[in-house]
């Protein structure tokens, strides 16, 4: 079996470090020459997103797609979906298409029942209708935006004068714009969902941000146990409408003992790096297993873990402590071999096989 994903970084790079003691061939593709997922051992093929006949190369290669990164153009995703009958793709690439534009995705979310943070359309036409959503407000490029990249907070009218004034310079930006929820957490649920329709869930996660980067996850998330059944619920009947195959990850905001869906990412989460060190199956395994045709494991049980992104911020001294708390057998190191530890960027994580009240403070360092 040769397996294909479309991206080759981190996410790419762990699926691999799954799929390779399996006997599984791993191939990547992306438009980068030094890529985590290379360096991991994947076949890489460097080529553009946009570069069709590179892509039905790639296809030729490989027995099944899948992805390690949505931000794929939609052209590209339209042009996949014609080889669907050819070689299996997951997930569908409608769930992409889905995923990388905002307001489909929350118009999406509304179809099946689920609520979210208002929100509202913006172009340079709709710009000239009042718009019923309290201040303040998140406007988000409508595609390509994460980690807080492509939205500015808005906190009243005159705030949104000067957003519009540079707003629409070609004239065809899209943007969304978001009621701000103050929400009292941020739960996701990790799922993986197979090709015979059976659901793999971990059960809810907490996760801190800082920066509007994720910092820390905690598992099992501190909510009651209503409200993590109601979010399994809601992120499988999502998972079950897209006819998903994999692994995916689903955010809440969790605000007066209200679940609003705030997004989906159609791969692996970074909210799931946990798996790995969970003593049970990880969120790449499953998703190896998925997307390759077997049956869901009979029994997943996994423990309390916390997980710590490390940043490009101080990297060498973040990496000093990482390595200090590995004399303790409950942490373990996870790093993606990238070459520039630039500030923001996810240069690797740390778990902990236990629970808050027991790690070591240091942790909170990295």
């Amino acid at each position: 079996m040769k397996i294909g994903v479309l991206g080759s970084g981190q996410l790419g790079q762990m699926m691999c470090l799954e799929a390779l003691p399996l006997g599984y061939d791993f191939y990547c593709y992306s438009p980068d020459k030094e890529s985590p997922s290379a360096k991991a051992g994947a076949l890489a093929t460097v080529a553009s997103y946009e570069s069709f006949s590179e892509i039905k190369e790639f296809l030729s290669k490989i027995n099944v797609l899948s992805f390690e990164f949505e931000n794929i153009p939609k052209t590209t995703l339209e042009y996949l979906e014609t080889f669907s009958g050819q070689t299996p793709i997951f997930p569908p690439p409608k769930s992409l298409i889905i995923a990388q534009d905002r307001a489909l995705e929350k118009s999406h979310f509304r179809k099946l029942g689920f609520r979210t943070a208002s929100f509202f359309h913006l172009t340079k036409e709709s710009a000239k209708f009042e718009i019923a959503i309290p201040y303040p407000w998140i406007i988000k490029t409508l595609r390509f935006g994460y980690d807080g990249k492509g939205q500015v907070k808005i906190g009243d009218a005159a705030d949104y004068k000067v957003f519009l004034e540079s707003a629409f310079v070609k004239g065809e930006e899209e943007y969304l714009i978001e009621e701000v929820i103050s929400f009292q957490k941020e739960i996701s649920i990790i799922l993986t969902r197979f090709q015979n329709g059976e659901i793999v869930c971990y059960g809810a996660v907490e996760n801190e941000h800082k920066n509007h980067i994720l910092d820390l996850s905690i598992y099992p998330a501190r909510i009651p146990t209503g409200l993590n059944l109601e979010a399994i619920e809601m992120a499988s009947k999502l998972a079950d409408s897209l006819d998903y195959v994999g692994t995916m990850g689903v955010e809440f905001f969790l605000k007066d003992n209200h679940l609003y869906l705030n997004e989906f990412a159609p791969r692996p989460h970074n909210t799931g790096h946990f798996t790995q060190d969970c003593q049970s199956l990880s969120q790449f395994s499953l998703h190896v297993s998925a997307i390759t045709g077997n049956l869901p494991p009979t029994d997943v049980r996994p423990k309390p873990t916390l997980m710590k992104n490390i940043l490009g911020n101080e990297f060498e001294e973040s990496l000093s402590i990482a390595r200090s708390l590995l004399k303790d057998d409950r942490y373990q190191l996870h790093l993606y071999g990238k070459k520039d530890a630039k500030i923001g960027r996810k240069m690797g994580h740390m778990n902990f096989k236990g629970s808050l009240e027991e790690v070591n403070p240091l942790f909170h360092d990295l």
